[in-house]
């Protein structure tokens, strides 16, 4: 089992799309964004793995899946006819707080971390948030207009997401926080996490920059890591560029 993991905004849906072209490997981007969440996801988690197991030991295939993105479709297909069927995967930020306890029930799991620079990632994460704005400036602006998935409920500048709010940790940051200052504090807390997470299990989390997405060197040491010990297939990923 693979679960991949990053803050968002840094690559994990091109992480996806190469681990989807290795042989005997299905793997999902956020498969099932709804049953999940940043706390208090265990029962989701757990079912996850039973089904994950269930599959990869020839029992019958079967996974709940969120069929709001077309994506899942194709590799929903995958799943259900991929033979031999030998490793099985989602990329998604929010597995980050069930590293534990995916591992306590699934030793062998990997959980391959990208990193996309500090900067990047903020840029892109207001740029997503702030679709539909065109060239306004970030501030002063009518805050209704934009999501912040890590402000908290009580604070009604932002429109609310009721799929993805969920999935990220909130902060009580100053009343008139920007939404930069929210991310930001969202990628230190999330890398942090995964910095004592690499720590504690350097044999089943690794975090690798969003640049060796870019190189076969970097393309094979993620995929050697992830699948140790298999043939791997190379493909040159550029998924969400931009």
């Amino acid at each position: 089992m693979v679960f991949g993991l990053g803050s968002g905004r840094s690559g994990t849906t091109s992480l996806a799309e190469l681990l989807n072209h290795q042989p005997g490997m299905c793997c999902f981007h956020e498969m099932a964004p709804s049953t999940f969440a940043w706390e208090g996801a265990e029962e989701a988690v757990g079912s996850l793995l039973r089904d994950f197991h269930a599959a990869l030991h020839g029992d019958e295939r079967l996974l709940s899946v969120d069929r709001i993105y077309h994506r899942q479709e194709d590799t929903l297909e995958r799943f259900r006819s991929l033979a031999p069927l030998n490793a099985l995967g989602d990329v998604a930020s929010y597995y980050l707080p069930y590293v534990e306890y995916i591992l306590d029930r699934a030793p062998g799991a990997r959980f391959p971390v990208l990193k996309r620079a500090r900067e990047a990632t903020i840029a892109s994460f207001v740029a997503k948030m702030s679709q539909g704005l065109g060239k306004q400036p970030l501030w002063p602006l009518n805050r209704k207009r934009v999501r912040n998935h890590w402000a908290s409920a009580s604070d009604r500048r932002w429109v609310r997401d009721a799929v993805w709010d969920k999935n990220f940790p909130s902060f009580d940051l100053p009343r008139r926080s920007g939404l930069e200052a929210y991310v930001a504090r969202y990628y230190d807390t999330y890398y942090a996490r995964v910095d004592d997470l690499v720590t504690a299990f350097p044999e089943s989390v690794r975090l690798f920059g969003l640049e060796q997405l870019g190189t076969p060197e970097g393309r094979q040491d993620i995929l050697e890591f992830c699948l140790p010990g298999r043939a791997h297939v190379d493909v040159d990923v550029h998924s969400n560029k931009g």
